[in-house]
């Protein structure tokens, strides 16, 4: 978020600490900490985050690791389920960035306000940025759905085209894990994102920015400028602006709301120089 500093994953101890904390217990619940680890004391390395009575395993490098949790379910008379809860999503490398706004993909306005922001980062970026396109609806991509075998293979089995998006969004989103493989900016130009909720529950922890425009009569004279073809949809696109500025604040990462769009070009430049620059730390000297 713009601001913000650069975060880190958590120390293992936190990871097992986040872990008990969402598992339920309960009547019906019981958690589990790793079937068959026995518990071994930890290294007696003095260091004030292990403890001795805490379960789990002592790795070569004196580093605790804890198996996830199982979580023990009942199920009616057909037996108990086993569910194991990961401390954390995999997220690419690189988070890509995702613009939405100022109203849908598709129409003239706002495919032409993104492409103009597009090619200013394309030269300011050269060499350090990758412009990809995205026609899957990456919005089915959900984490609960594709790292959840019983739960996709319901979902396939209800329809062929279903199960046929499932493989192309899972197929894009790999892409885009392997692009963020080289470093880059990622930009995503996705025909289907239009809202920051579409893509809230994927693994692809995109960076949101809004491209908004203020004004609803400026938006309006802007589709009347395209042409009768625009004019005709223009209730739809005034929705969806609407919709946009009902988000909360924290839905977006960035938001360019500067009244001319060379501003909100180097708005967006500046932030994305910092990210470039915070996920590139300064070496540190080579001791002899």
């Amino acid at each position: 978020k713009e601001g913000s500093d650069i975060g880190f994953v958590p120390s293992p101890d936190r990871l097992e600490q986040l872990i008990l904390q969402k598992a339920p217990v309960g009547k019906l619940d019981r958690v589990k900490t790793g079937a068959g680890s026995n518990p071994v004391p930890a290294a007696a390395n003095n260091q004030p985050n292990q403890d001795a009575s805490q379960a789990g395993e002592e790795g070569a490098s004196g580093v605790r690791v804890s198996a996830p949790p199982v979580i023990e379910k009942k199920k009616g008379f057909l037996g108990k389920k086993c569910e194991t809860l990961s401390p954390y999503d995999v997220v690419p490398i690189m988070r890509p960035v995702v613009m939405v706004g100022p109203s849908l993909k598709g129409y003239e306005v706002t495919d032409m306000l993104q492409k103009a922001v597009f090619e200013f980062l394309k030269n300011k970026f050269e060499g350090r940025i990758i412009i990809t396109h995205v026609g899957a609806d990456l919005s089915l991509g959900k984490t609960s759905v594709l790292n959840n075998p019983s739960n996709r293979k319901l979902l396939e089995k209800s329809s062929l085209t279903r199960a046929k998006d499932l493989a192309e969004v899972q197929a894009e989103i790999e892409r885009i894990f392997d692009l963020s493989r080289n470093m880059k900016i990622i930009l995503i130009d996705c025909d289907t994102i239009n809202h920051p909720s579409q893509l809230a529950e994927t693994s692809l922890a995109p960076i949101m920015v809004y491209l908004k425009i203020t004004s609803t009569k400026v938006l309006q004279r802007l589709i009347k400028s395209r042409g009768a073809s625009q004019s005709r949809n223009m209730n739809i696109q005034v929705v969806a602006t609407e919709k946009l500025e009902q988000c909360e604040a924290e839905q977006f990462d960035l938001t360019l709301d500067e009244f001319q769009l060379e501003d909100a070009c180097e708005h967006i430049a500046e932030y994305l120089e910092a990210y470039w620059r915070a996920t590139r730390p300064p070496r540190q000297p080579i001791l002899e």
